[in-house]
């Protein structure tokens, strides 16, 4: 006993299943980039407290009274980058020279602490990102 479909119920369960299907992705989509929006408002919020508590950190050197005085007041050294800055300057120059092109600085920024723990596989991307060719 052989069974017939209609062409009409089989277009209307192909295009119900196509509708559904771009459906759940625009939700999903949609789902993921308010995700992000959060999270990156949540990590920019850290950061800006961040930035806050390591002012509020900083010592502030106060004179006591002469009288109390017995031991010299604290000094607060601040970092100085400028060797850093003039050793990094003198290494462009080099290049500079040995390539024959001009080369510039265009801004020198801090980078972030490196963590004294990694993975094995970290440290296996890393040595074959910068093997020698």
């Amino acid at each position: 006993m052989e069974m017939q479909m209609d062409w009409s119920y089989v277009g209307a369960v192909v295009i119900s299943g196509l509708v559904i299907v771009f459906v759940a992705l625009i939700l999903l989509i949609i789902a993921v980039w308010v995700m992000g929006k959060i999270f990156t408002s949540l990590k920019n919020g850290k950061e800006e407290g961040g930035e806050k508590a390591v002012e509020k950190k900083t010592p502030v050197v106060t004179e006591a009274p002469a009288a109390a005085v017995s031991a010299p007041a604290p000094v607060v050294m601040e970092e100085d980058d400028s060797e850093i800055i003039a050793v990094i300057a003198a290494a462009v120059a080099a290049m500079s020279e040995e390539c024959g092109q001009p080369l510039r600085i265009s801004s020198i920024k801090r980078s972030a602490p490196v963590r004294t723990r990694s993975n094995a596989w970290a440290r296996a991307a890393q040595s074959e990102s910068t093997r020698a060719f």
